[in-house]
């Protein structure tokens, strides 16, 4: 490749990847909550106590709320800043797997494995939508990397970079960036008998610096919060995983459907390299190939048996599988030996989504039913559009691949845009669901009222996007939830009951009120004087009267 087709595709791949992180609209809870808390950062300053809705919020470590209340200082409290952080750190995991691919396993491996794993939609999609995951699973990636590096060229530096990056992904999102590659190596240990890694971790200086960068945070939270510590590592680490307390029960396959139409396009190829680097035959010295299936399967298996699961916890497998793909075909010369058909395949699942979706009253006439409200089919059906858009691409990229099998890197190459690009197209689409996944059109519609209100009172409900958009917070009232830990460490910043409410809203003459629908017969009941500023199916804005 010369420079300048260097350079052109360089520019394709930034601009693809920088596509909707600013027109798309924040989504709730997730998007909407980390956005949010970085907000308050910023606002407020206070880079030890994170706030969401101005109440302490210790669920998660604080990197990515610093690095997001960084992006709203430079940029305003934008959606770009928001994601900043999320479209960063899964840039920094493409390059981070040429370099390792390069480092391991040779240029052929380098050329190939960036593709793959930009292409994989999976990783492209949760590298467009702010959550932590994106930055723990890249550092863990880039303190496994280092750790092989450590292991193959026997350096004391990369050993020291696997410390400091699994330090960054200690506080994107806690104790899992330890255990799951120390984990993998006890398993590798055992696997194959070999105990040299261990003698290769380098503890000194290491395992000190890691505590030099993770533990200041810890400490200076506990100087405010001392109960935080329990919370922290018993309830949000230990309790997560081990007990259904977050009601997210799921069946201990969830994540294997996950995994297999996560890594579409590749799914076949991945399938055959992580089985020839389990089980290649046995050679002296460390394998990484082995380590890195090994950690795959491992974070597999681990999250499967988890009390509490939700569909990016297994991100972290990933980059990881992109990396394996690239060896393995690197080591298979001649045509590309990667179906296009898996792109068709990905093509299919869409286009029946969308056919689904248009076709939805239909559908509703033959007795079967779906959780959607009578005001979202409209937006599903527009979203529809977009679905049928990225299928069709799909099917031309796969089209044109197959054309190039011959030259296996272009072939690939127009495999990996093409994944990306359809994966962008349904994010863009995504945002005709607005309406009912975010706070954003409601601002639009009336922001001046609730911006002019004295104060916003939250009845059983929480919108988690809401607070990012009108740049204040809102007081709940009968709502704790995810807020219940930092509520019991500031209780008077909640109001725990509609009774005591009901003299406080009697009194603000000009407060307005965010209300379920099913909550608002229980307001006629009691007597609240109110009138209705907005009402959809998923709540009411109501006035004082």
């Amino acid at each position: 490749m010369n420079a300048s087709s260097r350079w052109g595709w360089l520019a394709l791949i930034l601009l693809l990847w920088s596509l909707g992180l600013q027109s798309r609209a924040l989504t709730r809870p997730d998007e909407g909550r980390y956005a949010e808390i970085g907000r308050e950062m910023a606002v407020s300053g206070d880079w030890v106590t994170p706030h969401l809705n101005g109440i302490p919020y210790y669920e998660k470590p604080p990197l990515q709320y610093w690095a997001t209340a960084a992006s709203i200082r430079l940029l305003g409290p934008t959606p770009l800043a928001s994601r900043l952080w999320t479209a960063l750190t899964g840039l920094l995991g493409i390059i981070a797997s040429a370099f390792f691919a390069q480092r391991l396993f040779g240029s052929g491996a380098a050329q190939r494995t960036p593709w793959i794993l930009m292409g994989t939609w999976y990783y492209g999609a949760l590298g467009h939508i702010n959550t932590l995951d994106m930055g723990v699973a890249v550092w863990m990636f880039i303190a496994v990397g280092g750790f092989l590096l450590a292991q193959q060229e026997r350096s004391r530096a990369w050993m020291t970079l696997a410390w400091i990056a699994a330090a960054l992904g200690f506080l994107s999102k806690g104790l899992m960036a330890l255990a799951l590659p120390g984990a993998t190596l006890v398993l590798y240990t055992l696997f194959t008998r070999d105990t040299h890694p261990w003698k290769r971790l380098y503890f000194l200086p290491g395992f000190p610096l890691f505590l030099l960068i993770t533990v200041p945070w810890f400490w200076l939270a506990y100087r405010v919060h001392p109960e935080f510590l329990w919370f922290f590592f018993v309830h949000e680490q230990f309790d997560r995983y081990t007990t259904t307390i977050h009601q997210r029960v799921e069946p201990v396959w969830y994540f294997l459907p996950i995994l297999l139409a996560g890594l579409l396009p590749w799914t076949g190829t991945a399938l055959r390299a992580l089985r020839d680097a389990l089980f290649h035959p046995r050679t002296r010295g460390f394998s990484a190939p082995r380590f890195l299936a090994i950690y795959a399967v491992f974070i597999v298996f681990f999250f499967s048996l988890s009390g509490s699961k939700l569909p990016d916890y297994i991100l972290p497998a990933f980059p990881v599988l992109a990396l394996l793909v690239g060896r393995h075909l690197s080591l298979r010369p001649g045509p590309m030996p990667v179906s296009p058909h898996y792109l068709l395949a990905l093509a299919g699942l869409i286009l029946m989504a969308g056919a689904g979706l248009l076709s939805f009253p239909a559908i509703q006439k033959t007795g079967i039913h779906f959780d959607l409200d009578l005001d979202m089919v409209e937006e599903y059906r527009h979203f529809a559009l977009w679905i049928g858009l990225a299928g069709l691409l799909c099917v031309t990229g796969a089209m044109w691949s197959r054309s190039l099998r011959h030259l296996p890197i272009p072939s690939l190459r127009i495999l990996g845009v093409t994944a990306l690009a359809a994966t962008q197209l349904l994010l863009l689409g995504s945002n005709s669901l607005a309406p009912t996944q975010s706070g954003a059109p409601l601002v639009a519609q009336i922001g001046p009222s609730l911006r002019a209100a004295s104060h916003l009172y939250s009845l059983d409900t929480y919108d988690q996007t809401l607070d990012f958009y009108l740049q204040r917070t809102v007081i709940p009232v009968a709502y704790t939830d995810e807020m219940a830990f930092g509520l019991s460490l500031e209780p008077q910043r909640a109001i725990p009951t509609l009774a005591a409410f009901k003299p406080i809203w009697e009194q603000d003459r000009r407060a307005v009120a965010i209300v379920p629908p099913t909550f608002l017969p229980q307001l006629r009941q009691n007597g609240f004087p109110f009138r209705v500023l907005f009402q959809d199916s998923h709540r009411v804005i109501v006035a004082r009267s």
